[in-house]
C-alpha cells in the first residue's frame, strides 16, 4: 500500500491489521532507509527515517495512529504533539487542553493543590483519572492529575475519553486521560525554552490605581518557566551502540512564580487594642439593657489574657480609612510564591523483532503556593504552603505473538506526599468567630501531611479477528497510605460572637460581673448586650 501526504504532512493508509510492517519514505527523488515498526491494536506508534537529500542527512519522524481504533465514549479529545505545542497554554499546563472537550469544565471546589481538577459531564473533579504511557498518575490523595507541569515539548499525544470508558480502565467514573510521552529516535534532537510573564509587560486597566497595597499601580506578578528536552539513540563508546534498538528521551522543566494579591480585612485600631496597664479591650459604644428594661449607651472593658494581649498588639495598624471596613480597614499586598522542578527520563528498547520494552521515571518537587495569603499579609511566618514530592516509575513490555495477537504487561509505582505545613511553631491562633477582625495566625501551627503510594500491575491481551478488535486482561492496584494531622498545636484563643454575657460565678455562687466604662455592674441575669 502507498499514500501521498497532504500539505500538512499527514496521510492515511488502511485498513491495516496489527502486526509488523516495513515502511519506506520518498521525498522527491530521495528515499528513506527502510524502517521496521509494530502496530498494536488501539495504540499509536512512531518511527524515524533518515533520508539522504542533496548530500545532507534529514531525519523524519512519523507518528502513526489507527483511525479505526476508536473506543466507545460520549466525549473526549485526541491531540497530537503538534497541537499540544501550538495551542496557547497558560502556564504551559497541558491539562488545560482538556477544556476543549465537550462537557468538561474546571472544578473550582477541587483546586486545592498545584494542579487543576476537571468536572466532566457534571461529576466531581476527583472522579477523573489520569495516566502517562498507560501507567496511573492520578493523585491518590488530592485527586486530579500529578505531573501537569510536564514539558509540553515532551508530549507525543493526549488521549482523552469520557462517558463509556475503555475496557482496560477499571476505576474512575467521569473521564480518563492518557498522556503519551515522546520517545527518542535515530539522531540526537532536543529543545531549550524560556517562558516569561511579568507585570512590567502589562498595560494598566481602568481599575488599576495606586493604593497602599499596590503603590506601583499594577499588582506585582513574576512567572518564569524554563527547561530543555533531549533524545536520541543510546550510545556508549566502546561499550554499546543502541542505534536502531535503544533510545532515550529526557526533559526538565522549572517553574518560578511570585504572584502579588491584594488583601483587605479589618484589624483593631489603636484604641481597640489591650492597654498595657490593665490588659482590657474597650469595646465600641453599645446599648446596654438595664434591669428596668431601659437602654443606655455604654462600653465594656473586656479582659484579655496577657499573653493574647501581646499578640493582638502585633496586628498592623489600619491604613485605609476609606475602605470597606472604615477606620479598621487594612490593605496590603501579599506575595504568593510557587516553585517547581520536574524531570523525566524514558528508555525504549527493541529486544527482538516481536518484543518491545519501555521504562520511564518522573519526579516532581512542588513547593507552594501559599494557601492563606491573608495571613502572610499580617506576618510572613503565618503562611501555610502546599508541598508535594511526586514520583512515578513504570515499565511496560509488548510481545507481538502474531499479527492478530499482542500481549501487553505493565508495572507502575506512584508516590505523592501532599502536605500543608506552617513555619510558625510558637504563636497560638487568635480567631474572631463574629468576624469582627481578621484572625491572627489562624493556622496556629496546624499541619497536615499525607503519604500516598499506588502499586499497579496490569496484563492485557489484544486479539483481532476480521473487523473485530477485542481486549481482555486483569489489573491489580494496591494503595498504601499514611499521614498525620495536627489542629492548632500552638494553642487557640477564640473571641465568641453573639450576645456577650458572664456565665461564671464567684465562690458564693453569685454571677461574675462585667465592668462597664461608666462603672455600672451588669450581672448575667439582668444585663446583656445587644447589637
Amino acid at each position: 500500500m502507498q499514500a501521498t501526504s497532504g500539505a500538512d504532512g499527514s496521510f492515511r493508509v488502511g485498513p491495516v491489521l496489527p502486526g509488523q510492517y516495513t515502511l519506506s519514505l520518498h521525498l522527491g527523488s530521495s528515499t528513506g532507509e527502510a524502517a521496521q515498526m509494530v502496530l498494536a491494536p488501539l495504540k499509536a506508534a512512531s518511527v524515524s527515517f533518515v533520508v539522504q537529500a542533496g548530500g545532507e542527512s534529514l531525519t523524519v519522524t512519523l507518528g502513526v495512529g489507527q483511525a479505526g481504533a476508536q473506543t466507545a465514549n460520549s466525549g473526549g479529545e485526541e491531540l497530537s504533539s503538534h497541537e499540544v505545542s501550538s495551542l496557547p497554554l497558560n502556564k504551559r499546563d497541558f491539562s488545560q487542553l482538556l477544556l476543549l472537550a465537550a462537557g468538561t469544565m474546571t472544578d473550582a471546589n477541587g483546586a486545592t493543590n498545584f494542579t487543576q481538577q476537571f468536572a466532566i459531564n457534571g461529576q466531581r473533579g476527583v472522579e477523573a483519572t489520569f495516566a502517562m504511557d498507560g501507567a496511573d498518575t492520578t493523585d491518590p490523595e488530592m485527586g486530579g492529575a500529578t505531573f501537569t507541569n510536564f514539558d509540553v515539548d515532551a508530549v507525543e499525544e493526549i488521549q482523552s475519553s469520557s462517558g463509556g470508558l475503555p475496557a482496560e480502565i477499571g476505576f474512575g467514573a467521569a473521564g480518563f486521560t492518557n498522556i503519551v510521552t515522546r520517545s527518542g529516535a535515530s539522531g540526537f534532537h532536543g529543545s531549550v525554552f524560556e517562558f516569561v510573564r511579568n507585570s512590567a509587560f502589562d498595560a494598566r486597566n481602568f481599575f488599576d490605581h495606586a493604593t497602599p497595597a499596590t503603590p506601583g499601580r499594577l499588582p506585582p506578578f513574576r512567572r518564569n518557566e524554563f527547561g530543555f528536552t533531549n533524545g536520541g539513540a543510546v550510545i556508549l563508546p566502546h561499550l554499546y551502540d543502541g542505534r536502531g534498538k535503544t533510545f532515550y528521551f529526557g526533559q526538565y522543566q522549572g517553574f518560578r512564580q511570585v504572584l502579588g494579591t491584594t488583601q483587605v480585612f479589618p484589624v483593631p485600631t489603636a484604641a481597640q487594642r489591650p492597654s498595657a496597664a490593665d490588659g482590657n479591650i474597650v469595646d465600641d459604644p453599645i446599648e446596654i439593657q438595664q434591669p428596668d428594661g431601659s437602654f443606655v449607651s455604654d462600653a465594656l472593658f473586656v479582659p484579655v489574657n496577657p499573653a493574647i494581649a501581646a499578640l493582638l498588639a502585633r496586628y498592623p495598624l489600619p491604613d485605609l480609612p476609606t475602605g470597606a471596613y472604615g477606620a479598621n480597614t487594612y490593605a496590603a499586598a501579599s506575595k504568593v510564591m510557587t516553585d517547581a522542578d520536574q524531570f523525566s527520563i524514558r528508555f525504549d528498547h527493541k529486544i527482538t523483532s516481536k518484543d518491545q520494552f519501555l521504562a520511564r521515571f518522573i519526579f516532581d518537587n512542588l513547593t507552594g503556593p501559599t494557601t492563606n495569603p491573608d495571613q502572610t499579609a499580617i506576618d510572613p511566618q503565618f503562611g501555610v504552603q502546599y508541598i508535594d514530592r511526586q514520583r512515578n516509575v513504570m515499565g511496560a513490555w509488548t510481545h507481538t505473538a502474531s499479527p492478530l495477537l499482542v500481549f501487553e504487561s505493565l508495572i507502575g509505582i506512584e508516590r505523592s506526599t501532599p502536605g500543608f505545613p506552617t513555619p510558625d511553631l510558637t504563636d497560638p491562633a487568635v480567631k474572631f468567630n463574629d468576624s469582627t477582625f481578621e484572625g491572627f495566625d489562624t493556622a496556629g501551627g496546624s499541619v497536615a501531611q499525607v503519604y500516598g503510594n499506588v502499586f499497579q500491575g496490569r496484563q492485557l491481551v489484544n486479539w483481532t479477528r476480521g473487523s473485530h478488535a477485542m481486549t481482555a486482561g486483569f489489573e491489580v492496584r494496591l494503595n498504601r497510605d499514611g499521614g498525620y494531622f495536627g489542629t492548632s498545636p500552638n494553642g487557640e484563643y477564640d473571641f465568641g460572637g453573639g450576645s456577650a454575657y458572664s456565665a461564671a460565678t464567684d465562690a458564693e455562687g453569685n454571677p461574675v460581673t462585667i465592668q462597664s466604662q461608666s462603672g455600672t455592674m451588669c450581672p448575667t441575669a439582668t444585663c446583656f448586650l445587644t447589637r
